[in-house]
């Protein structure tokens, strides 16, 4: 009898599978629309950067950061000494709601997105996502952390970049600029125009609403309706340069023109981190030598500081829209 032996082959080794590195996902609000976001991120980029943040191998200072936001555009810092380094060049651009870069400042391509969302009027939810830290093999982690430090901080000066632009907008008027201040519950803003009560209640109650309440390039109210008695409704849409859609109802309270005006306002959409809840708005407009002294009061943030924020902020912006146009109205 022959014996037969067989000679027992190792099985094919499994293809090892590519270590992941988790991406970097970092985000901020502004109190702008996506449209200003977008303008400040990329237009004004050299505003908000860090100098220390530069890839210039002569070591140069950095003069100016160059962001040309269309695709096949560059991101690049340009030294004091004249001399370019690059470290990104533009895949996708949407304005204002979208930027893709192939990032290689750091050698080894990467991906970095930046999005601008719009979830309520006057903010813009700006998110980095930074992925791709693979390539780096043995040192994706090391590479990741360095720039998720970096993107912090970098995020961190933008914001502050925006709010200062946003005061310094806000401020640009003649005479007294508004003022809005909040305790987290109750808003107060203030302003004083040039214009008798009379004809500011009329601004505030009818279709002229529509006339100055937003800007072409921010947002505008639309749709404006209203049933100007205690117990009527009112209505609004709120549009966004791109037709984004936000619309607020509410009832008057109050009616006594042209000194007192009451009413309740409600978002018929989920606004960011307060919902459709309910809040009372009480204008009062008080005569004083050269036109009226307008106080707004917005109550009903309780436990919703954020809201309440953002609502300073918006009424700021709103008593300067009226102010424009009763101003020029009386011209």
């Amino acid at each position: 009898m022959t014996a037969t032996i067989t000679r027992e082959t190792d099985p094919m080794p499994e293809p090892q599978a590519t270590p992941t590195t988790a991406p970097i996902r970092v985000s901020a609000h502004v109190p702008v629309e996506p449209a200003r976001a977008f303008r400040i991120f990329t237009d004004d980029v050299s505003r908000w950067w860090n100098p220390a943040c530069s890839g210039n191998p002569t070591k140069a200072p950095i003069a100016e950061v160059v962001l040309d936001a269309r695709a096949g555009g560059r991101w690049y810092e340009r030294g004091t000494d004249g001399s370019q380094c690059e470290w990104a060049q533009v895949l996708a651009c949407d304005p204002p709601t979208r930027l893709l870069v192939n990032w290689h400042i750091a050698g080894a391509p990467t991906a970095l997105e930046v999005r601008w969302d719009a979830p309520a009027p006057r903010r813009t939810d700006v998110t980095i996502v930074h992925r791709g830290f693979e390539a780096f093999g043995a040192r994706a982690e090391q590479v990741r952390a360095a720039h998720e430090t970096s993107w912090k901080d970098l995020l961190a000066r933008f914001v502050a970049e925006v709010e200062r632009q946003t005061r310094a907008t806000h401020g640009a008027t003649d005479g007294p600029a508004p003022r809005a201040v909040t305790d987290g519950a109750t808003v107060l803003a203030t302003m004083d125009m040039g214009a008798a009560p009379e004809r500011i209640f009329r601004a505030l109650t009818t279709a002229e609403v529509e006339r100055w309440w937003g800007a072409p390039d921010t947002y505008q109210a639309t749709a404006w309706r209203a049933d100007l008695r205690v117990g009527g409704r009112w209505s609004v849409d709120i549009r966004l340069a791109d037709g984004t859609r936000f619309p607020a109802s509410g009832e008057f309270l109050e009616i006594d023109a042209p000194r007192r005006l009451v009413h309740t306002r409600r978002y018929d959409w989920d606004y960011p981190d307060f919902g459709r809840r309910d809040t009372t708005v009480t204008y009062q407009l008080t005569a004083i030598p050269g036109g009226t002294r307008v106080t707004v009061r917005q109550d009903g943030f309780a436990g919703f500081p954020g809201a309440a924020d953002h609502h300073a902020g918006g009424w700021e912006g709103f008593l300067k829209y009226l102010a424009a146009y009763v101003a020029r109205a009386a011209t």
